[in-house]
């Protein structure tokens, strides 16, 4: 299994989590905005009132929007984060429902930092393989020529031009003949 596929497995599971957690926040706070006498449409407002508010904090904080921009979403965040930690508290009717209410909270901003920051950073790049370098041996007839433009007396850039010179008229005459017995290169 390559990262690719583990990591396609691990955002569904995340995903998935994050559902959960995210319904099982909107229950409390439905059942959180009963409790303080609100009726109707207006205990299921709530839930985009206050969870909802955290996951637009959230995405406001990615590195592609300016400084300020992403301080306002993290204002965001612990604004509707800290309401949602209240509101997921207050449902609960004992200490272990209350607990599960700062657990539901915890998990979920866990998992939207983890599928969201970290997600980006996870797969490294893997290293792309290079062509090797086409092998030139220097011939005997290369050498001859070498030593007729005077090719030991020149510096290193004079001698890698004449290389170069050399190579390019040998490919020339080399696609010249390709072409006179019709194949292509």
């Amino acid at each position: 299994m390559n990262s690719v596929t583990r990591m396609r497995i691990i955002t569904v599971g995340v995903s998935g989590l994050l559902v959960l957690a995210g319904f099982v926040s909107a229950s409390h706070i439905v059942d959180t905005a009963g409790m303080l006498g609100l009726s109707g449409w207006y205990r299921f407002a709530a839930v985009g009132l206050i969870d909802f508010v955290a996951v637009v904090g959230k995405l406001s904080m990615h590195t592609d929007f300016l400084p300020g921009f992403r301080r306002s979403g993290f204002r965001l965040l612990m604004a509707g984060g800290l309401l949602s930690l209240a509101a997921n508290v207050y449902a609960g009717h004992n200490l272990g429902e209350k607990g599960f209410g700062v657990l539901t909270v915890g998990v979920f901003m866990l998992l939207e930092h983890h599928i969201t920051k970290a997600g980006r950073q996870s797969v490294a790049p893997k290293p792309v393989a290079t062509a090797p370098k086409e092998a030139w041996v220097v011939t005997e007839a290369e050498k001859a020529w070498r030593k007729s433009k005077g090719y030991d007396k020149k510096d290193a850039a004079g001698k890698a031009a004449l290389t170069m010179q050399y190579r390019k008229r040998v490919r020339a005459e080399q696609a010249k003949q390709l072409a006179a017995t019709g194949a292509t290169p």
